[in-house]
């Protein structure tokens, strides 16, 4: 097969998942006018033969890691192992960060850190504050017209102590996923209504990006609304990238040991006009979630 061939497949291949009726289209090298036009369709999609020509791809091993920035003091996410038992787990007031060498980490992450009673989580992580030493191993995306407002790395596990996932949110941002070791499944959902997602509304404890649905349980007495029936699942890859528009919902779980790294483009007022869905999406969205974020900054403004 000639490699014109390949790549024509690639491009227009379709992965059906879950649901019969929703699919994720997988572009090989998107020249920048390529991706721009599949960001107009408001639909996330897949990336490859880009993260796999990282140095990053190539060598984070965890003793190139030890041996370039083991003593890195990160913050890690520190939680009840319990805490996606009980539908408020998305409260803030259930998990903590607490900073531990990176070299400590990777003890967690080999099941050999004795703790009974709590979880970790390396996630969200300022990329360039907490690991300098590794931004030459990576190219930032040059799909938009800007830098991405913030990086952030996630290093999560599976073993048998504990899962790294995370609670069914939705981040206000272009998003550009990059896996680059590992695997990782994501749930995803359109942004339909936003009240069907049963955010935290009532609670300042939470934020209204947050859902008290867990998707890996499904509860239709108590969330009846809840559009079960649109979830789209994937599993991440070694070197996929996953584009996630603003607004749709998604539910991490790691599979295996995994790094990722997250690039966070803001939107901006074109997309109201260009990006399918965009306008509707914040229309519906806005009444619940700025009012608490104005008031959320205006707290930190006042400390």
């Amino acid at each position: 097969m000639s490699q014109h061939l390949t790549h024509l497949i690639l491009i227009t291949e379709v992965f059906l998942m879950q649901s019969t009726t929703n699919s994720i289209i997988r572009l090989y090298k998107p020249t920048k006018q390529e991706f721009l036009s599949q960001v107009k369709q408001g639909k996330p999609f897949l990336i490859n033969g880009v993260a796999d020509q990282w140095n990053a791809y190539k060598n984070w091993s965890n003793d190139y890691l030890v041996n370039v920035c083991g003593d890195n003091l990160v913050p890690v996410e520190t939680y009840a192992k319990n805490f996606s038992q009980n539908y408020n787990y998305a409260c803030l007031d259930n998990y903590h960060r607490k900073p531990m060498p990176f070299k400590k980490y990777l003890d967690v992450v080999n099941g050999n850190y004795n703790d009974d009673n709590y979880s970790y989580y390396m996630a969200q992580v300022d990329f360039p504050k907490y690991f300098p030493e590794l931004v030459k191993d990576i190219v930032y995306p040059e799909y938009f017209q800007k830098k991405p407002k913030v990086t952030y790395l996630f290093f999560g596990f599976s073993n048998q102590k504990s899962t790294s996932t995370s609670y069914l949110h939705f981040d206000e941002v272009h998003n550009i996923f990059v896996q680059i070791r590992g695997q990782k499944r994501f749930l995803l959902y359109p942004p339909s209504n936003y009240l069907s997602f049963y955010p935290f509304l009532e609670d300042n404890r939470q934020t209204s990006t947050m859902s008290k649905v867990n998707p890996d349980k499904a509860n239709m007495e108590s969330f009846p609304n809840f559009p079960w029936q649109d979830k789209i699942e994937i599993i991440l890859e070694a070197g996929d990238i996953l584009y996630l528009p603003p607004f749709w919902w998604h539910h991490v779980t790691s599979v295996s040991e995994n790094i990722s790294l997250t690039f966070w483009y803001p939107p901006s007022v074109k997309d109201f006009f260009t990006q399918t869905g965009f306008f509707s999406s914040f229309c519906q969205m806005a009444p619940h979630v700025l009012p608490r974020m104005l008031t959320s900054e205006l707290k930190k403004s006042l400390t």
